[in-house]
């Protein structure tokens, strides 16, 4: 703690008037020490008890504003530490947001690359189809027109055979 003046003047004055004068003072000096309870009060002793209350109630006010001091710098080191662990929860949440978009975008790509391949296999898988029943129906068309040639082959055979045994038995 500081040094208190008054204090600091109440010792001095001690040290002074217990010296080699001690006993008795002279004339020209103010005894300081508070007067006994039993001792007289004069005006020029209320007014020194006055002096001493005075300097009491300053130190006090002082102590007490010393200790008020003190308790703010606490609490305000409180709300810093309070406020930096805050700004770390914050930084710390916003990295994790930062990280989760940056995630969920990269996933989202990943998602919007895999659609179209799988769209370009479909639309292959469906050009493929198309071709399939196009060689399908050319297939079926083929078919149906061999079996119409069969058919005309058939008949024309056995209308040729038909003939040739009419023409054997109009001969016999």
């Amino acid at each position: 703690m500081p040094q208190d003046p008054a204090y600091w003047l109440r010792g001095h004055m001690r040290e002074h008037l217990s010296g080699s004068a001690a006993a008795e003072a002279p004339a020209n000096v103010v005894n300081l020490d508070r007067p006994a309870a039993s001792a007289p009060r004069t005006r020029g002793a209320a007014a020194i008890e006055l002096v001493y209350q005075a300097a009491e109630a300053i130190s006090d006010i002082e102590e007490r504003a010393n200790e008020t001091e003190a308790r703010a710098k606490s609490l305000v080191r409180g709300a810093i530490e309070k406020l930096h662990a805050a700004e770390a929860r914050i930084e710390a949440a916003e990295s994790a947001r930062r990280e989760a978009i940056s995630e969920t975008a990269t996933r989202l790509a990943e998602a919007v690359e895999a659609l179209k391949r799988a769209e370009a296999r479909v639309a292959a898988a469906e050009a493929e189809a198309l071709a399939a029943e196009t060689r399908a129906q050319g297939a079926e068309t083929r078919a149906l027109e061999a079996e119409a040639a069969l058919r005309n082959i058939e008949q024309a055979i056995r209308t040729k055979l038909l003939r040739e045994a009419e023409s054997v038995g109009r001969a016999a």
